[in-house]
């Protein structure tokens, strides 16, 4: 029997809810823990301890160990491009979570620290960055990109040939028409149609989205 990788999840909020039952989905993990404010330490979230504080990650001596961000991402990317940062600069080894009732075309890339959470379908050709959320039903058609810390919210569609700029944000049931370019830093509402191209950062609301601030 192949020996499970441990896995110690970083951050301990509702987020960390959702990604634990993706991993415990996926039968590949050995949840050793939690880590979070030292404060927190000792408590338990579902059926697993916040074992340590953020900061002494790196003295963890955990054979097969990789780590997780699973700290949301809402109204700001910063605190999981931080925690995401600070384990690349230990040289710590960061997985990548696809719940098994996920749909992923195997000539799609995703790459390190992405979570992929139930029910979602992500198509052929499909290119996802590093650290992103790919959240409950959403969808990524064929050939669109997605950029590094973006988070694609529960059943958010962004159809055919998009191309989603870093650290944005696409909320749920938002759908983004099919070969629209989104920069980067842009923040899309709850429920937008998103038909042309976002060439400003800021956040957008309606149908069509138009930029509020």
């Amino acid at each position: 029997m192949e020996k499970l990788t441990n896995l110690l999840l970083v951050g301990g909020g509702g987020h960390c809810l959702s990604v634990i039952e993706s991993i415990e989905s996926s039968g590949l993990f050995n949840i050793i823990g939690i880590s979070d404010s030292p404060e927190r330490v000792g408590m338990s979230m579902m059926d697993y301890k916040i074992i340590v504080s953020d900061n002494e990650i790196p003295h963890l001596k955990v054979d097969n160990l990789q780590c997780l961000v699973t700290i949301g991402q809402i109204k700001t990317t910063g605190p999981r491009i931080q925690a995401f940062n600070f384990l690349k600069t230990n040289n710590l080894s960061i997985a990548t979570v696809f719940d098994s009732n996920s749909i992923i075309s195997k000539r799609s890339t995703i790459e390190e620290g992405t979570v992929v959470l139930r029910n979602s379908f992500i198509n052929s050709g499909v290119l996802i960055g590093h650290n992103c959320i790919i959240n409950t039903g959403a969808i990524i058609e064929h050939s669109s990109v997605i950029g590094n810390h973006v988070h694609i919210s529960t059943g958010a569609i962004v159809n055919g040939d998009c191309k989603i700029g870093d650290r944005c944000f696409v909320g749920s049931g938002a759908i983004i028409a099919n070969g629209i370019s989104v920069c980067p830093d842009t923040i899309i509402g709850a429920g937008c149609f998103v038909l042309g191209d976002i060439q400003v950062p800021g956040t957008y609301l309606g149908n069509p989205a138009r930029r509020i601030k």
